[in-house]
């Protein structure tokens, strides 16, 4: 028998381990090689895209992470799932404008509209839980750390009785999520030609009596 690993509940006094991990899973994902091409500069635009998103997450009690860090997800509950732009600038979207430059920085300002225009789409204003970044070490992949670290917040959404939200751009990962009960409710082009898979995880019916994630 498989025993799920130990997640923690993580802060902002993790940020320097939980961003190495983020980073590093995102170093080479379509969204940050479509804005920045070059392999040296996306490199900072990977740690503080991941860093805006971690703090975001940490402040609101949304994210977590398995006790050696190497899987990290960052979540933003109910009531606080549409930040502010005053949000964003507290965070550190200044700085993540300032490694992208002026072109891709306003392109990854009118992505994270449509981001939300598809979110609202699909859940107007219903409360959810928004998984915006979700990342494993690479070297560690494929061992079911995702899972672990998405069941708090799979078990919070059940109790509430909420739908849990997430996209991504490639499709290989569509049904690594289906498999953690998301169902694909949408895809549309992105500014710039890249693609949006949107999907849902409905909460268990009984309030996720029994179900570990």
């Amino acid at each position: 028998m498989n025993i799920p690993p130990a997640v923690d509940q993580i802060t902002r006094r993790d940020e320097r381990a939980a961003v190495a991990t983020l980073s590093a899973a995102f170093a080479d994902y379509v969204l940050l090689t479509a804005l920045c091409p070059d392999p040296e500069r996306r490199r900072r635009v990977a740690w503080t895209y991941s860093r805006l998103l971690f703090r975001m997450a940490a402040i609101e009690g949304g994210a977590f992470a398995t006790a050696d860090r190497a899987a990290v997800v960052c979540a933003l509950p109910p009531r606080h799932e549409w930040p502010t732009p005053w949000a964003f600038f507290c965070c550190g979207a200044v700085s993540l404008g300032v490694h992208l430059r002026p072109r891709a920085a306003l392109q990854m300002i009118r992505i994270g509209v449509a981001f939300d225009e598809a979110r609202e789409r699909h859940l107007g204003a219903r409360p959810h839980w928004y998984v915006h970044l979700l990342g494993v070490r690479p070297g560690a992949q494929g061992r079911g750390l995702a899972r672990a670290v998405l069941a708090p917040v799979f078990a919070a959404a059940d109790r509430s009785g909420v739908p849990v939200y997430l996209e991504t751009m490639p499709e290989a990962n569509v049904p690594i999520y289906q498999k953690l009960g998301f169902a694909l409710v949408g895809l549309r082009e992105l500014p710039g030609g890249l693609p949006n898979h949107e999907l849902v995880r409905e909460p268990a019916p009984d309030g996720g009596a029994g179900v570990t994630g």
